[in-house]
């Protein structure tokens, strides 16, 4: 049951239940004195009292707070506590669009039809200097919508909103985001493409660029979990490279190394000789390089910045694969590809080379193997064998045929 009872002495009790918090996050009460001879019959009161308090509640939501108000206790209270890159994303989409909207307006004010008036107006042609009189996509639509549903959610979960106007808007109506997949390169691309750096000169940045690149594609890692990795995760002799931190970066004052996505995040990656091997070779390159610097990698990254950062060695932003990837495609015109999609490839070719999915989803550190199937793209060799395959099939009941006749 709800609430809490609070013994004051002489068979005293002080019954407490909690009915949501006010615009400046303290928390609002109803109590309630009573004579009992123990706690449990102080329990049975509480129960009472709580059904009484249910049935004709004195206290209401704060009508006079506004949306606005409202966001100042959600940044505070929810979105502080989350990831770098989830609340700087989420703050952005906030303040960008939706405290245009709806900052001033009450917030038991803010009906279904407003919401969607605000959606169709961000699916019109924005006229700035950003936007040059371009759209949003559904996708980004979708985010702001379902940001804007998770905070009037909060805020009835927080008893500041008796109902979620969201919920009115029917799901035929509701934004929905077109997520793409990844591009992702044929068998014949990724022949080429390895073939390409294997024949780069081994200098210390190649040699770093290609371990990275092996690394995430051996392995399936995130951008922000191999570009965190330390020494100290590789376990040399089982040529495993264990996943516990990610780099969570948005610019160069915004960066933070925490704990991964999910839990199943932290995971375990096996790798090849080959992978093991261009690791050996980084870390010789990397300690000559801070022996003669007189540097000191103080937390062991593997993948470290050119340059310092505040005095300090940092690892490599995300984006630093990126910049090499994309400069070797246009040199040798291979198709464009984005450093998520070895992540893409990785899940590709082992299950279309006979992994388990459960395996894969293991690999990924996916907490639903519904997102795992999502990674499976389809393969020019493999669909061309299922042809033959069916073609050889159909051959062979097109002769039963002619033998029955």
């Amino acid at each position: 049951m709800a609430g809490s009872v609070i013994n004051r002495g002489n068979g005293h009790w002080e019954l407490r239940i909690p009915m949501g918090y006010d615009a400046n996050g303290k928390q609002i009460r109803q109590t309630k004195r009573v004579k009992a001879t123990s706690k449990r019959a102080a329990q049975k009161e509480l129960d009472k009292f709580y059904w009484s308090v249910m049935q004709n509640p004195q206290e209401k939501p704060d009508v006079k707070m506004t949306f606005g108000e409202f966001a100042a206790i959600w940044e505070d209270r929810h979105n502080n506590r989350l990831a770098l890159t989830t609340r700087m994303i989420q703050k952005s989409l906030l303040d960008d669009r939706i405290m245009d909207e709806f900052k001033g307006v009450p917030l038991h004010k803010i009906s279904a039809e407003q919401i969607m008036k605000f959606v169709d107006k961000l699916r019109q042609p924005k006229q700035n200097r950003v936007m040059k009189g371009k759209s949003l996509s559904a996708t980004m639509v979708h985010k702001h919508y379902k940001l804007l549903n998770h905070m009037l959610s909060k805020a009835v979960e927080w008893k500041m909103l008796t109902h979620n106007s969201c919920d009115d808007i029917s799901k035929s109506e509701r934004p929905k985001p077109d997520y793409h997949h990844y591009p992702i390169w044929q068998e014949e691309e990724l022949k080429k493409f390895l073939t390409i750096i294997d024949a780069l000169p081994n200098s210390p940045r190649e040699i770093k660029h290609k371990t990275m690149f092996y690394v995430a594609l051996m392995s399936g890692s995130r951008k922000g979990e191999f570009s965190a990795l330390t020494w100290d995760a590789i376990d040399w002799k089982e040529k495993c490279i264990h996943i516990d931190k990610a780099q969570k970066y948005i610019d160069s004052d915004h960066v933070e190394i925490s704990a991964p996505k999910t839990p199943e995040s932290v995971r375990g990656l096996y790798v090849d000789d080959y992978v093991m091997e261009l690791l050996r070779q980084h870390k010789e390159i990397q300690d000559r390089y801070l022996r003669w610097k007189g540097y000191e990698n103080l937390h062991g990254y593997i993948f470290l910045a050119v340059r310092l950062r505040h005095d300090e060695l940092v690892p490599v932003s995300p984006s630093c694969l990126y910049i090499w990837l994309n400069k070797i495609c246009k040199e040798n015109d291979l198709p464009h590809i984005t450093v998520h999609s070895l992540r893409h490839m990785a899940a590709t070719y082992a299950l279309n080379h006979g992994a388990p999915l459960t395996t894969v989803q293991t690999m990924l550190g996916h907490t639903n193997i519904r997102t795992t199937s999502i990674y499976l793209h389809p393969l020019d060799a493999q669909r061309k064998q299922t042809a033959k395959v069916l073609s050889q099939h159909l051959k062979a009941l097109r002769n039963e045929s002619k033998e029955d006749e």
